[in-house]
């Protein structure tokens, strides 16, 4: 009941910059009722108490952790929901748009697409860069024991 508003408002909000209509924002969620979402919608906007189940919130969290990331890798907004709606060649993706996963459910689908972006953003699968492009794998003579 403390944050369930306050998700619900920055997960619109987020909704909204990635330009998603009432059926893909409906899906994130985990496909509450017509009825049931706009009642969240109205109490969230109004700042009205609002309690959202766990699952509802668990999807929020992988949505906001998705926005972080994207934040981080692309810089701005618009570049990250760039990203979304591109196609990517990334096993994970199959050459699809990486919303495509997201709205195919919770785990696999959302959650995958976080951890994607959560490897990426700490490094994992990138090129090497200009420092690390003479190294060589250290061998058993490189270790000196004193």
């Amino acid at each position: 009941a403390r944050v369930s508003g306050a998700a619900m408002r920055t997960f619109l909000n987020i909704a909204r910059v990635w330009e998603l209509d009432f059926a893909a924002v409906r899906s994130l969620l985990g496909m509450p009722a017509a009825a049931e979402f706009q009642a969240w919608y109205d109490a969230a906007r109004a700042e009205e108490p609002l309690t959202l189940e766990t699952d509802v919130l668990l999807r929020i969290s992988a949505v906001l952790g998705i926005y972080k990331s994207l934040r981080i890798l692309y810089g701005s907004e618009q570049e990250g929901a760039r990203w979304l709606r591109g196609v990517n060649r990334g096993a994970l993706f199959s050459s699809k748009a990486p919303i495509e996963l997201m709205l195919s459910g919770f785990d696999p689908g959302l959650m995958d697409a976080r951890r994607y972006l959560l490897a990426k953003e700490h490094g994992a699968g990138e090129a090497p860069n200009e420092a690390d492009k003479d190294f060589r794998p250290y061998t058993g003579a490189d270790i000196i024991w004193k």
